[in-house]
């Protein structure tokens, strides 16, 4: 890809649109939103799909797959969640952490000392940990308003980490560049998964960073509300 390509991506609407216009969504969600009621079912979810290397990404006519998608990262949260029945259904974890350091539930408290969260402890064998780690990417994208909630798996925490590190060598904080995360198909034991890999498109312009970092300030003031998901 050329480099005046990369260049001609444009920035989600939610970072370019007129200043007067973005604080009038912002304020719509604070007064639409201010009992704080905001669950996993609120903001759209992408995720990979089952057995495939495709992301599943909601939509008003129902869900579509990709095998990429493109945005700015406004907010990062990372995620523990256990539970004891594999087969619980959509239900609340039976311990879970918005920090991955802290666990509330049962067993909760220091997830580092906990032996759910040791390798090699997943009941289902293997290498595992039975407290899944997850990281959470609250992405704008195209003509969202809002932040969706890009749900990364365990077998992709490494490659996020080491591509946020490379933008820290460049002195790019992640909110501040526009990014690309495809999925490599890969096989565990004959079960095929998607693995993340991030690819740098552009950094934003000047205009474009001060956007951002509204926006990371006001997906940071709500992002505590979104619950875990299953």
């Amino acid at each position: 890809m050329s480099q005046e390509l990369v260049k001609s991506i444009d920035a989600p609407l939610a970072l370019t649109m007129p200043e007067e216009e973005r604080k009038e969504v912002m304020a719509a969600f604070a007064v639409n939103c201010a009992s704080g009621s905001i669950t996993e079912f609120d903001l759209p979810r992408i995720k990979v799909a089952s057995g495939t290397a495709l992301w599943l990404i909601p939509g008003l006519e129902g869900d579509t797959t990709d095998k990429a998608i493109e945005g700015v990262v406004v907010h990062v949260r990372d995620n523990r969640t256990y539970y004891e029945k594999k087969d619980a259904g959509n239900v609340p974890p039976d311990c879970s952490s918005r920090d991955g350091i802290t666990g509330v539930g049962k067993p909760g408290g220091d997830c580092s000392k906990c032996p759910l969260a040791q390798y090699d402890s997943d009941p289902e064998g293997g290498a595992g940990q039975a407290c899944k780690q997850s990281k959470q990417l609250f992405m704008l994208r195209g003509t969202s308003m809002l932040p969706e909630v890009v749900s990364i798996p365990p077998t992709s925490l490494k490659a996020v980490r080491q591509f946020f590190l490379k933008l820290v060598t460049q002195r790019v904080p992640y909110h501040h560049c526009i990014l690309r995360i495809e999925l490599e198909k890969a096989q565990n034991k004959g079960n095929v998964y998607g693995k993340a890999a991030l690819k740098f498109i552009r950094k934003l312009s000047p205009a474009e960073i001060a956007n951002a970092e509204g926006m990371r300030a006001f997906a940071q003031g709500f992002a505590d509300r979104v619950t875990q998901e299953r």
